[in-house]
């Protein structure tokens, strides 16, 4: 895994379903405790934020000795990462890592599995190594197939012309594209976290018998629902993720405005990647936050009554899982990739539609009964969007390809 992807939940589940042999990433802090130590004994005011954010990789549920880690390699690629100024050199030097990183992973000491597990476009030499000495091939697609994406954000970039700066750099030929398609072609079983995944697999191409929907799932402990059946007032509507295009936010601002500000209170919170230009006219129906600490996130959602993500594209976004936990209703699209039950512990809408985003959001406002009902179904979520559920459906998978 390069990076700390959900927080390193597969390596820690599959740790804790008695599976992981070994995991390998490029920066890891958790088996280097004399270095943790000597990092935080540097007072937190002066110390480097990049010395801080590394503090977080870890999980204290991993063992150290079933963890590699390349640091000189994590920091190079972190630091290439850092200069890249567009999304298509920031893709392009993910591209190159990813070929740096399976061979460092290929030269170490092998492990003796039966499985490999990757993520798409950063695993194929891995696998072109695996497969020839009998390892069973996992790739989990983390989100729609870069084909997918680029038509949609292709079609966007036109809906909005001049909105996301930079966005443009995404829709040209992109290096990731043919390693996913390669790496499909050597998995025994490709992952999907959504039926919406699992659609753009099977629109390019992908055989169906190895598709494998594992929905995600969230510590349940991070996540507390709190009662909101006496509120009164505006409808407290949040957003959480960046505020560009792929996640829908001009239909949502087009929805607020028809709105007004009297009965709903909106609150963004997430990196803004839209035109300021474009985006003040709708300072008077939403609150933008800009980017808000995972620390200070579970404060916005007992703040919240009803959550919304109208994406276009995702694999399946555990903010909805999270606001799940929190006990909020959500309205989401069907490409958000969501658990929600259309009608009972939430609304799905179609992408690209503000009409049909402000009426879910005005059944909302106008019957806070229905709210009520909507908040206490979301109990029964709480084990579907869990990490026990999680670790059974992996444990299922990865036993059922070994066995066979």
């Amino acid at each position: 895994m390069l990076g700390a992807r959900m927080h390193y939940a597969v390596p820690r589940l599959l740790h804790e379903a008695g599976l992981l042999e070994r995991f390998y990433t490029d920066s890891y802090i958790g088996n280097k405790p004399w270095l943790e130590w000597l990092i935080k004994s540097i007072p937190r005011p002066i110390r480097p934020r990049g010395l801080q954010r590394w503090l977080g990789r870890k999980d204290p549920a991993l063992p150290p000795d079933k963890v590699t880690s390349f640091e000189v390699f994590g920091w190079h690629y972190a630091w290439q990462r850092n200069r890249a100024k567009t999304v298509s050199q920031r893709t392009v030097v993910f591209a190159d890592f990813a070929v740096r990183f399976n061979r460092h992973i290929i030269s170490s000491p092998p492990p003796a599995a039966d499985a490999v597990w990757g993520f798409n476009g950063a695993c194929l030499d891995l696998l072109q190594w695996a497969k020839p000495r009998g390892m069973r091939c996992i790739v989990e697609q983390t989100i729609a197939p870069t084909r997918i994406q680029h038509q949609l954000l292709s079609e966007e970039l036109a809906r909005w012309p001049d909105w996301q700066p930079g966005l443009e750099s995404m829709v040209y030929p992109n290096p990731l594209s043919a390693r996913e398609e390669a790496e499909w072609a050597l998995a025994d079983v490709i992952v999907a976290g959504s039926e919406f995944v699992a659609d753009g697999l099977r629109n390019c191409g992908v055989p169906v018998d190895r598709i494998w929907v594992v929905p995600y799932g969230v510590d349940s402990r991070r996540f507390e629902p709190i009662d909101r059946s006496q509120r009164t007032g505006p409808l407290r509507l949040l957003f959480a993720g960046e505020i560009g295009l792929r996640k829908g936010v001009p239909d949502l601002l087009e929805a607020l405005r028809r709105l007004g500000l009297e009965t709903v209170e909106t609150k963004l919170a997430g990196q803004i990647a839209l035109a300021e230009d474009k985006i003040l006219p709708y300072r008077t129906v939403a609150n933008f936050l800009g980017a808000v600490p995972r620390a200070k996130m579970s404060d916005l959602f007992q703040w919240a009554d009803v959550f919304v993500l109208p994406s276009l594209v995702e694999g399946s976004a555990t903010v909805i899982y999270e606001a799940l936990m929190s006990g909020l209703p959500v309205i989401a699209t069907p490409n958000a990739g969501s658990i929600v039950r259309d009608g009972v512990d939430g609304f799905i809408v179609p992408i690209r539609d503000p009409d049909a985003l402000a009426q879910a959001i005005m059944r909302y406002r106008d019957d806070r009964d229905l709210v009520v009902d909507h908040q206490a179904a979301t109990a029964e979520s709480r084990e579907r969007a869990g990490l026990s559920r999680y670790r059974n459906d992996l444990r299922q998978l990865v036993n059922g390809l070994v066995s066979v």
